[in-house]
């Protein structure tokens, strides 16, 4: 079993806050009363004398480094494997660096369930998937090693994130509802029964915190996902069930560079952190990207942060016009 979650205030250093992940945390963490300090990624990326000072200053009155900066496949431009190594790799050894030399502060790192499904590559979109895992996975090896000399550290393996305030162009859950919205047809490749494991973004930020909040004893590397595998036919039925219209489907031939990994085994996360995805049903996402996408920010307007008795983070959805009530 994981350690105790704190209930007190906690001083968190949070790289990445302005990415899509990153916003949800850092509003997590301000609406729980914990003290956040933000560092960018462009500065983890242009790495020099002044940055490394910068952050063994902002380690050293941190409790908590929560690690969640990184170029990813989804970003526009070509990264290719040196980008990757500079923009994950060599940015997570400098941020462990920093933070070693005050061996005080836990790390909590974003890694991905890519690195599960790392069997070479055949395809150019699948080499760069590749590059990234890889990527990911020295970074991990970074942390570990952090771990073993200086504090408790974990990587948490997200799968695809999903939700509100996604970009528009991201993602098949976000193509779907465009296909739907402005009646143009949708690209579905075979039979559309390959699946993938979906993460509400609010259950990704909230495991994030858990982790933060509950330092494990030992270094763990946890996938964190829904549990089920959702197919590209059952998030086109989704989304025709949820915005009421129908989806234009347009057959295309199977694609040999799909991303197929197994549903995520949910029992280490909630060993080890308390934690279980609230909001990663399919349904649950597509509502969620929907209402966002209507009316933006009244989602997040709508979001309460609260802790359990226990010290987990919660996230509370009010009913529209019940702000108040948890």
């Amino acid at each position: 079993m994981g350690a105790v979650p704190s209930k007190r205030p906690v001083r968190v250093l949070l790289t990445g806050a302005t990415g899509y992940l990153g916003r949800w945390v850092a509003e997590g963490f301000a609406a729980l009363g914990d003290d956040v300090t933000t560092f960018s990624g462009r500065q983890l990326a242009e790495p020099s004398v002044e940055t490394a000072r910068v952050l063994r200053e902002a380690t050293a009155k941190a409790d908590v480094v929560c690690h969640l900066a990184a170029a990813t496949p989804l970003q526009p431009g070509p990264p290719n494997g040196a980008a990757y190594a500079q923009g994950i790799v060599d940015a997570t050894h400098l941020l462990l660096d920093a933070a070693a030399a005050t061996s005080r502060c836990h790390v909590v790192f974003a890694s991905t369930a890519m690195i599960t499904g790392l069997n070479g590559a055949r395809t150019r979109s699948e080499s760069e998937r590749v590059a990234y895992a890889e990527s990911k996975l020295v970074a991990e090896q970074l942390v570990e090693r952090y771990s073993a000399q200086a504090s408790p550290a974990i990587s948490l393996r997200l799968n695809t994130l999903s939700g509100p305030r996604i970009q528009p162009d991201r993602g098949v859950v976000a193509a779907a509802l465009r296909a739907a919205h402005e009646s143009r047809p949708f690209p579905v490749y075979g039979r559309g029964s390959s699946g993938r494991d979906y993460l509400h973004v609010l259950d990704a930020a909230r495991a994030v915190i858990s982790a933060a909040r509950r330092p494990t004893a030992r270094y763990q590397a946890i996938e964190i996902g829904s549990g089920q595998l959702a197919t590209i036919e059952a998030i086109v039925a989704a989304v025709e069930r949820v915005t009421r219209r129908r989806v234009l489907r347009r057959y295309l031939p199977d694609r040999a560079d799909v991303d197929e990994r197994p549903a995520c085994d949910l029992r280490p996360a909630r060993e080890a952190l308390g934690w279980t995805p609230t909001r990663s049903q399919l349904a649950t996402i597509v509502s969620d990207q929907w209402a966002e996408q209507q009316a933006p920010g009244t989602f997040a307007a709508r979001l309460v942060w609260d802790l359990d008795a226990s010290g987990r983070p919660l996230t509370i959805i009010p009913p529209h016009g019940d702000q108040g009530s948890a």
